[in-house]
């Protein structure tokens, strides 16, 4: 997760200016949001809640306690950063599925080298697939900026994927990367969205395709605290959280200018940028899943309680009968030995001892 305040935020001051408030009765409908992850199936469901399981804590519980945690959460998927064993044998049996990550430190030999692909789909995927679900393979963790991973990016993807194929899992395990939403240049209005010029075409394009051509996911780290904490005071925390403004039933509303679409939150607005980004490219509709997004409890706005609400809301807003993309909410444990500001450490679901922060209802509908 970055947490880099660069003046591309800058942008989102103008958002303040452009939101109204409106009573939600008066909202028209928002069918024609998200038409591209809208309609996304994967194997993940739609929609589905998983979790992103990091482990930059000191006092976390071992791998073999974590299914019987998310369980607790009524979650079953889970995505983690890396490919350790360990982990992937105390899923085996569990009916949770399982998305990993290849290091970024692997992506230059990868991108030239399929014999170490396929070393990696031996020793790490082959043992372990018949028993633990794994539905998809990250390749690389937010690097698509990083000029020593960028260039390699698609060619060590295309290679990963050859190894999978090799051994015919490439239907059931998809490859993929994530990304930060630093890959737009561009994000406001979102039917304006934009990717940065230096990966547009080089990067991004040839990714898309390759992710169309096998039914593999876009996978974008999405949150709207950032966003709402480096364009402060522009952005309402209202409009962040989901919520009506001053406990009332009135919602903020923003209506981009260009595409006539409404907006009642914050979110949905960060996702139909990608979307536009996309069809800008000159590409039609690719699966989307949000890798991360949450809210953080240890400062004014990011309290416990708005941690919940955040969580919470987004959890019905999935659910709400429209939206559709499948997300993995950040994260299941706070991480006290996270390096950056003292947030980084409280992203967590639960304590770093696995008890409950908060109750939060994640249950699908009966």
């Amino acid at each position: 997760m970055m947490m880099m305040i660069t003046t591309q935020y800058a942008f989102w001051i103008l958002l303040f200016f452009s939101i109204s408030i409106a009573s939600s009765s008066t909202i028209p409908s928002l069918g024609g949001i998200g038409t591209n992850y809208g309609r996304y199936s994967s194997n993940l469901g739609v929609p589905e809640i998983g979790i992103n399981y990091g482990r930059y804590g000191s006092n976390l519980p071992p791998p073999e306690a974590i299914p019987s945690l998310v369980t607790s959460l009524s979650i079953k998927h889970v995505k983690t950063f890396d490919m350790d064993p360990r982990i992937t044998t105390s899923f085996a049996n569990t009916g949770i599925t399982l998305s990993l990550c290849i290091p970024n430190d692997k992506i230059p030999i990868l991108s030239t080298n399929l014999s170490e692909a396929d070393s990696i789909i031996r020793t790490l995927i082959l043992p372990y697939h018949k028993t633990t679900i794994i539905t998809s393979i990250s390749v690389g963790n937010e690097v698509s900026l990083l000029p020593q991973f960028s260039p390699h990016l698609v060619s060590a993807i295309l290679n990963v994927h050859r190894a999978i194929k090799r051994y015919r899992l490439h239907k059931k395990i998809k490859v993929t990367t994530t990304h930060s939403l630093a890959i737009l240049s561009r994000r406001f209005p979102p039917s304006t969205a934009r990717f940065h010029g230096s990966i547009g075409e080089s990067v991004l394009k040839p990714l898309v395709r390759f992710l169309m051509r096998t039914k593999s996911p876009l996978m974008v780290n999405v949150y709207p605290y950032l966003a709402y904490k480096q364009s402060f005071p522009s952005i309402p925390l209202d409009f962040a959280l989901f919520q009506p403004t001053n406990g009332s039933s009135r919602r903020r509303m923003y209506r981009d200018p260009y595409s006539g679409v409404a907006y009642s939150n914050l979110f949905d607005i960060m996702m139909d940028s990608v979307d536009s980004a996309v069809k800008s490219l000159g590409l039609p509709k690719v699966p989307v899943v949000v890798s991360e997004i949450g809210w953080p409890s240890s400062e004014v706005a990011a309290s416990l309680e708005n941690a919940r609400d955040f969580n919470q809301r987004l959890v019905e807003h999935l659910r709400g009968g429209w939206r559709k993309v499948p997300v993995y909410i950040f994260a299941l444990f706070d991480e006290d030995q996270k390096t950056g500001a003292t947030v980084e450490k409280h992203w967590g679901l639960l304590y770093g001892n696995g008890s409950k922060k908060f109750d939060l209802n994640i249950s699908p509908p009966v």
